[in-house]
């Protein structure tokens, strides 16, 4: 079986659905030796920004020189962004190894029941579990795929378990309140934890879940403070003061949503410290700086500035709005815009539709995105938007009418962001 085969065989396994609960995931581990059993782990959840911070983690955990593995999920353009150890993507010959070794174990859940097959996230987790054991990492940063507590990668105790904010998402699995969002995340919080989230509304359901399991609990916002200094569209400089003292850093991610992101990942490795971890200042310094995190809000050409965004929900385009208007107030704005349809869409649109003066409304490759005709009435309320079907055709449509002062903005969704990524010829 070659790699492109493989990933068609993976790729079916979506139609699985989402099976949230561990009882799955723990006799595939199980049956490949229990590899999670060998890895420590810094264990990120939240609604927005969990992959941001698991970057800066694992870069500065890197810089401190630690042998990284990282897991995250979705990827922009390939399948082997999820799982990479010292930043480097996994090799397609060795997702086609691993997926050829877990047959035997797979043959042996389903032999019983069909309906017991493992998940494609389940396989993708174990695969990650599996090959951060492989390479003998030291520390491996595991992004959560969806809530926390009945998540496939909640199988493992982290060292440190940081959630980042919390909104409403994915309410058919998670539950209709925020409070009830937060409980479902706040489960990857373990009795071998230290915890670390942000100051937030549902702010005391994480710290009951810490009582319960005797976890201590660093806030962003009440223990530790973040100050943002100069900033363009090359980075911004931060200021972060805690307990562990003041750390200046400079990040290349833009936007001022990445200073709580920032700042929930040096709070993390500051309580990795008290785990045994040696993250000195200085590695903290340059492992923030050298963070690469595509597709959050990322410059991707110049003359037109061109910028990708992976914003994917209501919160996350108010917080891109902010941002927009923090660094370009006073550019034109074209908006390329690709939305899934269990999203929020006329929200998305009242929270970017006024940035604009022209809107592509476009459909990534996905059923489960809304039609271009349907984002472009959304936004049409706010701006002049036209519906092109395909991203890539959205794009160059943009490019083609912006001035070389103008913006395109291309946002909605990771999907959306993934394809133009590829398009324009940036590899992630």
């Amino acid at each position: 079986m070659d790699y492109a085969t493989t990933l068609e065989h993976l790729y079916r396994l979506e139609r699985f659905g989402i099976k949230l609960g561990l009882e799955n995931i723990r006799r595939l581990l199980s049956l490949l030796g229990d590899p999670h059993r060998d890895l420590r782990i810094l264990h990120v959840t939240g609604t927005n920004g969990k992959g941001s911070v698991c970057a800066y983690a694992a870069s500065v955990l890197q810089q401190a020189g630690y042998h990284v593995g990282l897991y995250t999920s979705p990827h922009l353009v390939r399948f082997n962004e999820r799982i990479q150890v010292d930043r480097t993507p996994i090799a397609d010959d060795d997702v086609l190894r691993l997926w050829s070794g877990m047959q035997p174990a797979i043959q042996a859940m389903t032999s019983a029941r069909a309906i017991d097959h493992p998940t494609f996230f389940e396989v993708a987790t174990a695969m990650a579990f599996e090959y951060f054991r492989e390479r003998q990492v030291d520390v491996a940063v595991i992004e959560v795929g969806m809530g926390g507590r009945m998540d496939a990668t909640n199988v493992a105790d982290g060292l440190v378990s940081v959630i980042t904010r919390v909104d409403l998402e994915h309410t058919e699995h998670l539950g209709r309140t925020v409070n009830r969002i937060a409980r479902e995340k706040a489960g990857i919080i373990k009795p071998s934890s230290r915890a670390v989230t942000v100051e937030q509304p549902a702010l005391s359901v994480i710290e009951a879940r810490c009582r319960e399991v005797h976890a201590p609990l660093s806030v962003v916002g009440r223990d530790v403070y973040a100050e943002r200094g100069a900033r363009d569209l090359k980075g911004q400089d931060l200021r972060v003061r805690g307990s562990f003292g003041e750390i200046e850093v400079h990040t290349p991610l833009l936007g001022a949503f990445q200073a709580e992101n920032v700042t929930l990942a040096v709070t993390a490795l500051t309580e990795l410290r008290q785990q045994g971890f040696a993250v000195s200042d200085d590695a903290i310094r340059r492992g923030i700086a050298s963070t690469h995190w595509p597709a959050r809000l990322e410059p991707v050409r110049e003359r037109p500035l061109v910028l990708v965004d992976g914003a994917h929900n209501r919160p996350a385009t108010d917080a891109l709005a902010t941002s927009i208007a923090d660094l370009l107030s006073n550019r034109k704005i074209s908006l390329v815009v690709g939305i899934l349809n269990d999203k929020d869409l006329k929200g998305m649109a009242a929270a970017l539709g006024p940035l604009a003066s022209h809107v592509y409304a476009c459909r990534p490759k996905t059923h489960r995105a809304f039609a271009a005709d349907e984002v472009a009435s959304a936004f049409a309320p706010y701006a002049k938007a036209e519906s092109i079907p395909l991203v890539r055709d959205a794009i160059d449509a943009a490019i083609s009418n912006a001035s070389e002062e103008d913006v395109v903005l291309i946002t909605g969704s990771i999907y959306t962001a993934g394809e133009a990524l590829d398009h324009l010829g940036v590899h992630p």
